[in-house]
């Protein structure tokens, strides 16, 4: 299949783009148990469906639970902890983006995220400026492995699909893609991902 047009490459962003920080692995104020289980306690019962699709009353809900779990500082102190250490880059795939993008292939982001870490993957991480588009699930309404989110992806990335690849780390997702028609692959860790650009496409920019 090597030598297909490349025009565009999606990516997932956990496990993928990025990793797992510290935050909640090591003791902070909090100890790392009672961090996890807050964070657990927190998606599991108290965020409105609208308070994941809305950035402020995310900020608002969580400040409540705080209070109520007792947390000793203002909630902006667990808030910029949490943004500084829950997410870690990998710069090696963050630099294949940019060697991509140089190389005229368009690269974009395709995520489930609440409005939170939407917020904080484009401005705070800045992905807004590193990739051609993000495409997230709060703003998409819908959510892998959901075919509408494929589909409103693909619906507004000015690219043909037949000339994109996309790559997760879950199979159900890359199945799901793969029904809409996209050609993707599980992605494991970053030389599978580059053996499999080059399987598909032959070398490209970042396969060194």
């Amino acid at each position: 299949m090597a030598g297909r047009k490349l025009s565009g490459v999606i990516f997932d962003a956990d496990g993928v783009l990025q990793h797992a920080g510290p935050f909640a692995a090591e003791d902070g104020v909090w100890p790392a148990a009672q961090a996890r289980a807050f964070v657990a306690d927190l998606y599991g019962r108290r965020l409105s469906a609208g308070d994941l699709a809305d950035a402020e009353a995310f900020t608002a809900a969580c400040a409540q639970a705080l209070e109520a779990a007792g947390w000793p500082q203002g909630p902006a102190a667990f808030l910029d902890d949490w943004r500084a250490r829950a997410i870690a880059p990998d710069r090696a795939m963050l630099e294949d983006v940019r060697r991509l993008r140089a190389a005229g292939i368009a690269c974009y982001v395709g995520s489930n995220q609440d409005a939170f870490w939407a917020a904080h993957l484009e401005e705070g991480l800045g992905y807004g400026a590193r990739f051609d588009g993000l495409y997230l699930s709060c703003r998409l309404g819908a959510a892998k492995p959901q075919a509408a989110f494929f589909e409103a992806m693909l619906a507004d990335i000015p690219l043909p699909r037949e000339e994109l690849v996309f790559f997760d780390d879950k199979a159900a997702n890359v199945e799901a893609a793969q029904a809409c028609g996209l050609t993707a692959r599980v992605f494991t860790d970053r030389s599978g991902y580059l053996r499999d650009l080059e399987a598909l496409y032959g070398p490209q920019p970042g396969s060194n």
